[in-house]
């Protein structure tokens, strides 16, 4: 991790503008509602095991028990409570700013211990186990892409372009995002389903906005560890294309906080 990419320095200067989202609708509208709902059932039950039942016993093992224990309960008291009164989207932000922040602590501290293949095995290995033993549902749903679209036509927009979505899609995707709780406001900028290609862009992914930097086990810093071998790492290792299937990229624009996912997927009809 590179410690001098400080976050006060980092303009955001991703490429393409931030998508504004304020007001009302934007913390208690559906999509607020869905990635409340979202960052707890995926997050907070699924995923945030992963620190307590995994890492922090490897790292027993591995360094000074006592230590370790010290400073797990020390990050631990940087939580930000929920309140009931709180909205939706803010009680999403916290989740997600408590699980990123304990993430990238046993991270960091497991960098210590292992080379980067045994980092790496330990770190991704057991993100993708995870996910295919608490989320089948989901990794079915993302694969079932490239049935719903095989032999599908393109449908040109009145300017006869194919790679925008029209007005409909993007009206959908602005508000029943399923992959909003993980991303923040995003931008479809390449849309061909029927040739199985979607472009999505992150101009401030959740990862790096949703904790307070002063929190972090490195304030100083964006949790790039996190970013790179629990989000890219596993969900590139997870779909890889496989038979056709769903195919993810992820291009984070460290030390920016934007990031470009591309997913491909075979439609069963000639590519050009």
């Amino acid at each position: 991790m590179n410690t001098d990419s400080v976050i006060a320095s980092d303009q955001t200067t991703g490429r393409v503008p931030g998508v504004s989202r304020k007001g009302w609708y934007y913390n208690w509208g559906p999509q607020a509602w869905i990635d409340m709902w979202m960052s707890n059932s995926m997050l907070v039950k699924k995923a945030m095991p992963i620190v307590s039942h995994t890492f922090v016993p490897i790292l027993r093992l591995s360094g000074d028990k006592e230590q370790v224990d010290k400073d797990y309960e020390e990050i631990k008291s940087r939580r930000e409570d929920l309140h009931w009164l709180d909205s939706p989207r803010e009680k999403w932000r916290k989740r997600y700013g408590n699980f990123v922040r304990e993430v990238e602590w046993a991270l960091l501290e497991l960098r210590k211990h292992f080379n980067q293949k045994q980092y790496e095995e330990i770190v991704i290995g057991t993100s993708v186990a995870l996910s295919k033993e608490t989320s089948a549902d989901f990794l079915d749903m993302m694969n079932s892409m490239s049935e719903k679209n095989k032999n599908k036509k393109p449908r040109a927009a009145k300017d006869g372009a194919t790679g925008k979505p029209g007005r409909w899609a993007t009206f959908m995707f602005q508000t029943f995002n399923p992959a909003h709780w993980l991303t923040g406001p995003a931008t479809i900028t390449e849309y061909d389903p029927a040739n199985g290609v979607t472009v999505m862009e992150i101009p401030d992914c959740g990862w790096h906005t949703c904790g307070p930097a002063d929190r972090l086990p490195n304030p100083n810093a964006l949790p790039e560890e996190g970013c790179l071998h629990i989000c890219k790492g596993p969900f590139e290792a997870l779909f890889k294309g496989e038979g056709g299937g769903l195919k993810m990229d992820f291009e984070p624009h460290l030390p920016e906080t934007s990031c470009t996912v591309r997913m491909t997927w075979d439609t069963g009809t000639a590519q050009a």
